[in-house]
């Protein structure tokens, strides 16, 4: 006889596919002869809706068919539900996640601006150099001619000699739709240049200060025929200056060039057949001179190293010897690193931006105010150097590595382009049509960006 085992086995159940405790009439479906039952059509039948939303009507009914309420269930309800609904109102809830909606605004600016890595330009200079790179007019395929030069990291006297002037013209590339930068043109130079600048009423024109003090003049030329290497600069002219190395250079008009020191002082030359001095301007404002833009005849803007932005205009000739008026624009807490001339809904403007990244939209339509009232704020690390779209509502920065961070204003969206370099740039540049960018110098190579907006009209 086997031994019975105390292993009791897991209980398997079927539930019901009807409830338990759910009782269902049966109905005899047999054919009857019974006559049906007497019904009512109630289709038609209107029905009394009672309106249930505080919970405070009574339940008797007055003899007129209106409803009597309870004025204090009805006031207890307004004392539960009064804080609720101003919590909601103070504290609402939004609409989407914040990394959601900032995701989403990058998304939008990458597909209205499509910016791509275009090209590597080599120098070859030693590392840890500096870079200067300007825009000339444009040759082909709407790609303009570049003029590219390296600075050797040293103080104001420079001891090097073997600096270059290179000059890169875009060709285009057989059975394709693209250029390619090639080098058509080097150009020797006595030492390191501190600035340069494009004329931007004659863009085969340019300008250079040297380390040394010494102000030159280019020209460049192409010869009309069917080769494109038949390119060429040419040097117009050539002046010393007392005050040092230009840490600034603007164009006023296509025959006068602006030029500001560091001690204050700012120069205009007219350039003509021969270089000549038009006047000296010494501006008060307390802190060396560390950059500066051209508004017009008379009219500029200057940025100090201890974050002061001015503005230096004139009603009448400066050969009249009337002296200029000085307005202190907004402050920056340090250095002004970049002043860009712009435009922003029809309106000229001025952006100046200091070493934190900082950037200040002043409205130059008020000659006696300040009106900057838009300042935007460059996330980390610190960009000390700013491009901006021609409308004024993109900006874009260099970054670590080759890379390129852009900004929308509006929306304070950013977007980010990988590099693939080393080193951190410390140039950037961009086009007067807006499609093209250089940014360097990494290690000895500078790096050529192309923006597509979807959005052009």
């Amino acid at each position: 006889m086997d031994v019975l085992s105390h292993y009791s086995s897991p209980v398997i159940e079927f539930p019901a596919t009807q409830p338990l405790e759910k009782q269902n009439a049966l109905v005899d479906n047999c054919t009857g002869t019974d006559p049906p039952p007497p019904s009512k059509d109630v289709a038609t039948a209107t029905q009394l809706k009672k309106e249930m939303a505080t919970q405070t009507e009574q339940l008797s009914a007055r003899t007129d068919g209106s409803v009597e309420y309870d004025e204090r269930a009805l006031a207890k309800w307004l004392r539960q539900i009064y804080p609720l609904v101003e919590r909601e109102l103070s504290q609402p809830t939004p609409l989407m996640d914040e990394d959601q909606q900032q995701l989403t605004s990058q998304v939008a600016l990458q597909e209205q601006l499509l910016v791509q890595i275009y090209q590597n330009l080599p120098m070859g200079c030693m590392d840890n150099s500096q870079g200067l790179a300007i825009w000339l007019c444009v040759h082909t395929n709407n790609a303009p001619v570049l003029v590219t030069t390296t600075v050797a990291p040293h103080d104001d006297w420079c001891e090097h000699v073997d600096q270059q002037l290179k000059l890169f013209v875009p060709q285009r590339v057989a059975h394709g739709d693209f250029v390619v930068y090639k080098e058509m043109k080097t150009l020797p130079l006595k030492s390191c240049l501190r600035s340069l600048s494009t004329n931007s009423f004659n863009k085969n024109m340019f300008a250079g200060a040297t380390m040394d003090g010494e102000l030159f003049v280019w020209l460049y030329e192409q010869s009309r025929g069917a080769s494109d290497t038949n390119v060429d600069i040419k040097q117009l002219h050539s002046v010393s200056s007392t005050q040092g190395a230009a840490v600034a250079l603007d164009w006023v008009t296509e025959q006068r060039l602006l030029a500001c020191y560091p001690n204050g002082t700012v120069l205009q030359w007219l350039v003509s057949k021969q270089m000549t001095l038009d006047w000296e301007y010494a501006a008060t404002v307390g802190g060396e001179l560390s950059t500066m833009v051209s508004l017009g005849l008379n009219d500029f803007v200057l940025g100090t190293n201890d974050g002061g932005v001015y503005r230096c205009w004139s009603t009448t000739d400066r050969s009249s010897g009337k002296p200029l008026q000085m307005l202190a624009l907004r402050r920056h807490r340090f250095m002004v690193s970049t002043l860009l001339r712009s435009e922003m809904d029809g309106h000229p403007i001025v952006i100046s931006c200091d070493l934190s990244g900082q950037a200040y939209y002043h409205d130059m339509r008020h000659e006696d105010e300040d009106t900057a009232q838009l300042i935007v704020q460059i996330p980390l690390p610190f960009k000390n150097s700013i491009a901006c779209s021609r409308d004024a509502k993109i900006i874009y920065c260099p970054s670590n590595d080759g890379a390129l961070e852009y900004y929308r204003v509006s929306d304070g969206a950013h977007a980010h382009v990988k590099g693939a370099l080393r080193g951190r740039g410390n140039l950037i540049m961009i086009s007067d049509n807006g499609c093209w960018l250089i940014t360097g110098l990494y290690g000895s190579e500078f790096q050529i960006f192309y923006i597509e907006n979807n959005l052009r009209e």
